[in-house]
């Protein structure tokens, strides 16, 4: 019988095959999932290099290589059927994205080791919900140290992570509206900000923390979680309410999803 963490590799590797370059492939909230990359694009600089950790099959790499033409991106990712879907969007691209775009097959818990990485700094990491599909805070904690290992001095980490507070305060609200609680999914391990916000104040200078698409959850998992219920159908990522609630300002903290600005102190 298979342990968690193969399961989970496994779990990747058969979204690989059944999406393939599909953005389906990492999230099934589309509308989410553009906000998310809208919302981390707003922290890079043209002209930087950057890593992209848990990078799927590149579909979030690619849109910020299209945003960005002047940086360098390197993706990482341990589901080999991930990094070759990633390969095969890239390779249908122009030549000047095939210049500076890779995406290279590797563990973010020994990611200095990683061969293609060898020397390699950068001065930004991206971790799109990257972390939240290890075991324990003890493999998160390690990992973020790695991620270190590779940032050049005064480089920066975007931590695009969710939590288990900020699920907690999701589910608070929809209790109140009789809702049944959002657990989270087998194969994830929501990052516990009791520990990871001292850890990262501690290894890191802290720029910033913000809450993304709070408002969205609150339209999405409560106002037409709701609705829904009250008409007896199951809610529909792609409903059109969702969509507008995807173009909402934030407000609130009831989104389990931050991103953590954190820069090295050297």
């Amino acid at each position: 019988m298979k342990n968690k963490e193969e399961q989970i590799k496994l779990f990747w590797e058969d979204q690989a095959r059944q999406f393939k370059s599909s953005p389906l492939a990492t999230a099934p909230d589309q509308y989410y999932r553009e906000l998310e990359i809208a919302s981390i694009a707003k922290y890079l600089q043209n002209g930087a290099s950057i890593l992209d950790v848990g990078c799927g099959n590149g579909y979030s790499t690619l849109k910020f290589a299209r945003q960005f033409p002047r940086c360098r991106f390197t993706g990482v990712d341990y589901s080999s059927k991930m990094v070759r879907y990633a390969a095969a969007a890239l390779k249908r691209l122009a030549p000047s994205f095939r210049g500076r775009v890779r995406f290279i097959e590797g563990d973010v818990r020994q990611l200095s080791g990683v061969s293609g990485l060898a020397g390699k700094k950068f001065d930004f990491i991206v971790s799109e919900r990257c972390l939240i599909n290890l075991k324990n805070w003890k493999e998160q904690r390690e990992s973020l140290w790695e991620l270190k290992k590779l940032l050049k001095p005064k480089g920066r980490i975007v931590l695009c992570e969710n939590t288990q507070e900020g699920l907690a305060r999701l589910n608070s609200l929809r209790k109140i509206f009789k809702l049944p609680s959002i657990k989270t999914r087998w194969h994830n391990y929501y990052m516990p900000e009791r520990v990871l916000l001292p850890f990262l104040k501690k290894e890191f200078q802290f720029l910033e923390s913000k809450n993304i698409g709070s408002l969205y959850y609150v339209i999405s998992r409560v106002v037409y979680a709701k609705y829904s219920q009250l008409l007896g159908k199951e809610p529909d990522y792609r409903h059109p309410l969702n969509r507008i609630a995807a173009e909402l300002p934030y407000l609130g903290e009831y989104s389990p999803n931050y991103i953590f600005l954190l820069q090295n102190k050297s």
